[in-house]
């Protein structure tokens, strides 16, 4: 995106972006499931995929959890492309496959 003013081209840094989503949690109360009731996972670094049952999530967390804290429950602890952030956390390629996946190289 491109402001035009005067002639001049102001192109908007990284500090113009709205980053709110990436800093708000959605609830599992949100998460929908797929026809048969499952909720689908993949790797965007690996083709490691899996799915469980969205009520077995229910019963296992509380509604008002947020989606990317069950997530980091779920990553599994052994993927081979997973790389330390500076934080020192294992990155891994695990989402959510029908809200923010892409597919692995």
């Amino acid at each position: 995106m491109f402001c035009f003013c005067s002639g001049m081209v102001f192109k908007p840094t990284i500090h113009d972006r709205d980053f709110s989503l990436h800093r708000t949690q959605r609830p599992l109360a949100e998460l929908r499931a797929d026809a048969q009731g499952f909720v689908r996972f993949n790797c965007s670094k690996c083709p490691r995929t899996g799915k469980v049952r969205l009520a077995k999530l229910r019963e296992r967390f509380p509604p008002t959890e947020g989606l990317v804290d069950i997530l980091l429950r779920l990553t599994p602890t052994d993927c081979e492309f997973a790389e330390r952030s500076p934080w020192g956390t294992r990155q891994c390629g695990f989402c959510y496959r029908d809200l923010d996946c892409e597919a692995p190289p």
